[in-house]
């Protein structure tokens, strides 16, 4: 399965609202947010290249330790840092296609998010907390930036660098003509 073989390759948060209900008294439901804008297919955006040496650099990764993959429709480079290990890719299922498998048990965490107004979702693959994956919606396909950090590394929040990163590169994806 594609999803599987993209869950242990990839490694945001949105707060549902809640209501509350007494005897006489009901709360104001939370009003639901807008659409995210459509996209346009990012199939042919090159996530290797997408974030120049410099800014990797600033990042924390070595820009000479990248290693390029192409697996299961998931294509993608790999750099090591100092505190944790970057992956970005471009991969066949869509936003919707991960959307749908949310409850797989290798899927933890999973909640939908937005990146720059861009739909989105994030979720871990490891129980323990050291690996997250941020994905964007890129139409016909999935963008994604992973992180996952070391064991023996100091705490260290996967889940928001890796939404940061997301936040660097959205503003590179093709975007629907207004």
């Amino acid at each position: 399965m594609r999803r599987g073989a993209v869950a242990v390759t990839i490694v945001g948060m949105l707060a549902a609202g809640c209501t509350v209900q007494t005897g006489a008294q009901k709360a104001a439901p939370t009003p639901a947010s807008p659409a995210p804008p459509p996209v346009v297919n990012a199939n042919g955006v090159d996530m290797c290249t997408i974030l120049s040496d410099p800014e990797l650099s600033s990042l924390g990764v070595q820009p000479g330790t990248r290693t390029t993959f192409n697996k299961a429709g998931v294509v993608g480079c790999r750099w090591r840092g100092a505190s944790f290990t970057l992956s970005l890719e471009r991969d066949n299922s869509t936003l919707a296609g991960y959307q749908a498998h949310r409850q797989d048990p290798q899927f933890i965490n999973f909640m939908d998010n937005t990146v720059n107004g861009r739909a989105g979702a994030h979720f871990g693959v490891d129980p323990k907390g050291s690996q997250c994956a941020q994905l964007m919606d890129g139409g016909s396909v999935s963008l994604s930036v992973s992180v996952a950090v070391p064991a023996n590394s100091p705490p260290f929040d996967p889940c928001a660098e890796a939404l940061q990163i997301a936040q660097m590169i959205e503003p590179r994806l093709p975007k629907a003509a207004k």
